[in-house]
């Protein structure tokens, strides 16, 4: 039996317990031999570092490091590389990594006790637990972090879906004997030039470079900036603004809001340092949400050039042509040239349905109107420590490839 830990699972734990590659052994499973602590205890006892990981019904994977071998007495033990992680919620990638606040009693051993973190802060179950009919295992132990295990803010029930039943309970020997061998890095699906001071200045400066065709009538060019509430569209536009300007600029406005802070239409002209504003404009608008004032409508007016600048809108007013202060006949210069869709990265998931359809609408209308689009993450470092910890390698991470 080789187990259930993945790959990619032995990756993640590998980075959390640190100092290079390990291997993973397989020493006790309660599907092959049984919930019972005596056995957890006949397998796992002086075998050195484990993990120990939980699998449950809805799809969550979780469990705790042990960086001590495990054995029958003791009470508490302290433990500096000890934590509790989490791996998958509901069957969607959630990592987190909780450690000890009190390294001093960071694991527990007792004859009668599986594998126990803290103070009860995590353990799967203690004495003997029969499987249910359907398979499953209710395990008697509990989750409650915030004793001696950091809880990071994070709830118990959006760890172990505020159930100990589980399909499975796994304990893995960890070596850095007869390691695996690194796992090769995952292959780039999008190259892109190295991140340099060279690179960003002759980026700057052919941006900078950048103007209408002569005779368009185009003064500057329009992009305009969509995405859901929160997204970070303004956050954004006051990242690129301060770029050019050599200093942080906050012309637009930014914060936590449940409906969003950003109600009007506003063109913000892009200056380069002390000098002239370049030929190009960002376009921030209202976010998407459930009662946004943004929608198809509206956004039809806005491609088209109809809408002026500081012009407000109202949720649930779609503007027409009888709206008051439009501009009725819009040049090729009131136009928008290129759209830009905001999304929060550690969010889409969760993303609402009535978003999502929103935002296939309005790619739709923009994709109709010829006019470029371009869709940029944000908070791709939320993803998982592992993209926080090394952006770089942000265009291999299979979490940022478009689908």
């Amino acid at each position: 039996m080789a187990g259930k830990l993945t790959k990619e699972h032995m990756n993640l734990l590998e980075s959390m317990i640190g100092c290079g590659p390990k291997s993973f052994k397989l020493l006790y499973s309660i599907t092959r031999d049984g919930c019972s602590a005596a056995e957890f205890h006949r397998k796992c006892d002086n075998q050195g570092p484990t993990v120990t990981v939980l699998y449950n019904p809805q799809g969550s994977v979780y469990g705790g490091y042990a960086g001590l071998s495990w054995k029958t007495d003791g009470g508490h033990a302290k433990d500096d590389t000890a934590f509790i992680f989490q791996l998958m919620f509901s069957g969607k990638r959630v990592v987190n990594t909780f450690r000890p606040n009190d390294a001093s009693k960071a694991l527990y051993f007792g004859s009668n006790r599986s594998a126990l973190f803290g103070n009860l802060d995590f353990e799967p179950f203690f004495g003997t637990i029969s499987m249910d009919k359907d398979g499953t295992f209710p395990l008697n132990g509990n989750l409650a972090l915030g004793t001696y295990q950091n809880s990071n803010n994070v709830s118990n029930d959006a760890i172990n879906n505020g159930s100990m039943v589980v399909t499975e309970m796994e304990v893995y020997a960890v070596s850095a004997d007869d390691a695996r061998t690194s796992t090769p890095k995952q292959k780039t699906w999008r190259k892109t030039p190295a991140l340099n001071e060279e690179y960003l200045s002759k980026m700057t400066e052919e941006l900078a470079a950048l103007t209408p065709p002569k005779g368009s009538g185009v003064t500057d060019f329009r992009l305009l900036i969509a995405g859901p509430i929160g997204a970070g569209k303004s956050s954004f536009v006051n990242t690129v603004m301060s770029a050019f300007a050599g200093r942080v600029m906050h012309k637009a406005v930014v914060g936590g809001s449940e409906n969003g802070l950003t109600n009007k239409y506003m063109s913000y002209p892009v200056r380069q340092g002390d000098g002239p504003c370049l030929h190009f404009r960002l376009c921030d608008t209202p976010g998407i949400g459930e009662h946004s004032a943004m929608d198809v409508v509206n956004l039809h007016f806005l491609l088209d050039g109809h809408i002026p600048n500081s012009f407000q809108f109202f949720p649930s007013h779609h503007v027409s042509i009888k709206t008051g202060g439009l501009i009725q006949q819009p040049t090729l210069s009131d136009e928008v040239h290129s759209v830009a869709f905001v999304l929060d990265a550690s969010t889409l998931s969760d993303m609402s349905p009535a978003v999502k359809i929103w935002l296939n609408d309005c790619k739709r209308i923009v994709q109709e109107k010829g006019i470029p689009l371009v869709v940029i993450l944000t908070q791709i470092d939320k993803l998982d420590e592992e993209v926080a910890d090394n952006l770089a390698d942000a265009f291999s991470r299979p979490d940022v490839k478009p689908r």
